[in-house]
């Protein structure tokens, strides 16, 4: 029993097509956004070149083909189809593909019941150019042996190379029917939804095959292309069934707070708010740019504008919490504070604002307890370096001289080891719901006396 490692590789001599870049292109025209429509998913029949490159060095699948053959009968042909599938092996390896088609020619000449011959010459016949015969040839394997894994994928890649769509996904369906653990399979059967502009269909194979391969950089771009399509048409949709709606406005306020466009994203909050102004999220969402536009007063503001529309918004709660404490008014911070961990306590954020209010009121060993649950989810990013500076504050408080030394030394270690820092603006992007600035660590002396 030989064991040889065969992977799809495929090549296509097309002239490549310039494709707009892959982001939602929306413009104001007379106050209606609109999407530039002729963007579409054209380049996808262009996406074996990516493949060739790396196929001979990082395979897809593992073959095991049996060449000792107790129905056959002669052991001279037994020998001479063991011969001919590693000489074609060998080709296969050096890319000397014509070499390879001629050994499994014969391979398939001497056993035309073996039905991995037929496959063999069939991913040759491809990687020499011949479509056509790759297509033939692996049919017959397919007809010899249907449940043979990978045949039924890689005459799914010829299809689809050769425009036949949906032959190519029948083929991948078969493919994911017989091997229910092919990332690839699932990969190629959303690709091949997405060319024929069905990217609502492309979602779940392609939610499958990142399951499956949750690292694959091919599946990750494909599964977002997706996605991305499907909420591009959706806020089509949407726009023109009602291009004054708030949710108009609430889309380009994401987008340009996605982009750290924090006036503009201000600015559409401002009008999706007058058009709903009791919609929950919005005033929340405004607070937000108001904090990363460095407007604290009005941010502090609006979030109780959202808690009166929403008194259960423990988001809201737990922002304005912080936002007290920011302005020295740890008095009714720390109880916002409070309410919103006991009823979300993953806010790890909360813990490090609460702990500045417990220190400012001097409740020091609360406020040490606050910074050590900050820091706990992960001591080496930002916000356990800041946190290791205040706890360095409270040990100092309850004359903890020996901790208190440990977490400063703990504080300039991760400041030394930041590198590459994000201009002040973006530093203070808050790139998550729950997720608030960061302290600027320049701006901290290093002694922990303040």
């Amino acid at each position: 029993m030989v064991e040889f490692t065969v992977r799809p590789v495929t090549r296509i001599n097309r002239q490549s097509v310039r494709q707009r870049p892959a982001t939602m292109v929306m413009h104001e025209c007379n106050g209606a956004p609109t999407l530039n429509k002729s963007e579409r998913y054209t380049s996808y029949r262009r996406i074996f070149r990516r493949v060739m490159s790396k196929a001979l060095h990082g395979g897809w699948f593992t073959f095991v083909f049996v060449l000792g053959f107790t129905a056959m009968a002669q052991p001279a042909a037994n020998e001479a189809v063991r011969q001919a599938m590693q000489q074609g092996a060998a080709a296969m390896t050096s890319g000397k593909f014509n070499q390879a088609v001629e050994a499994y020619a014969s391979v398939t000449h001497l056993e035309p019941g073996f039905a991995e011959g037929f496959f063999n010459l069939g991913l040759a016949e491809e990687q020499a150019g011949h479509l056509d015969q790759a297509r033939t040839a692996l049919e017959q394997a397919i007809h010899l042996k249907p449940a043979l894994r990978g045949a039924h994928l890689f005459l799914g890649t010829i299809a689809y190379k050769q425009d036949r769509l949906k032959e190519a996904e029948d083929d991948f369906l078969s493919e994911t029917r017989i091997d229910s653990r092919s990332a690839k399979a699932y990969m190629w059967l959303g690709v091949s939804r997405l060319a024929e502009d069905r990217p609502e269909a492309a979602i779940a194979p392609l939610d499958k095959a990142h399951e499956l391969a949750p690292s694959d950089v091919d599946t990750l771009y494909h599964r977002g292309r997706a996605y991305f399509l499907v909420a591009k048409d959706s806020y089509a949709a949407m726009f023109k069934a009602d291009p004054d709606s708030f949710r108009v406005h609430q889309v380009l306020a994401e987008s340009a707070a996605e982009s750290y466009r924090a006036e503009e994203a201000i600015a559409q909050y401002e009008t999706a708010i007058k058009l709903a102004p009791r919609q929950p999220g919005l005033h929340e969402s405004l607070a937000d740019q108001y904090w990363t536009a460095g407007n604290l007063d009005k941010a502090a503001e609006t979030y109780k504008n959202e808690l009166e529309i929403d008194p259960a918004d423990t988001m809201a709660k737990f922002k304005l919490g912080s936002l007290d404490v920011v302005h020295a008014n740890s008095a009714e911070g720390v109880p916002l504070l409070r309410q919103a961990l006991q009823e979300d306590p993953t806010l790890r954020d909360a813990h490090y604002y609460l702990g500045d209010g417990l220190l400012d009121l001097d409740q020091d060993a609360e406020a040490a307890h606050e910074y050590e649950l900050a820091i706990a989810p992960d001591p080496t990013d930002e916000r356990a370096m800041t946190s290791y500076y205040r706890l360095a504050q409270a040990y100092k408080k309850l004359n903890r001289v020996d901790d208190a030394r440990a977490a400063l030394a703990n504080y300039q270690r991760l400041k030394a080891q930041t590198q590459a820092r994000q201009d002040s603006r973006r530093a203070q992007i808050v790139r998550k719901r729950s997720q608030l600035p960061v302290d600027d660590s320049d701006k901290l002396p290093d002694s922990g006396d303040n």
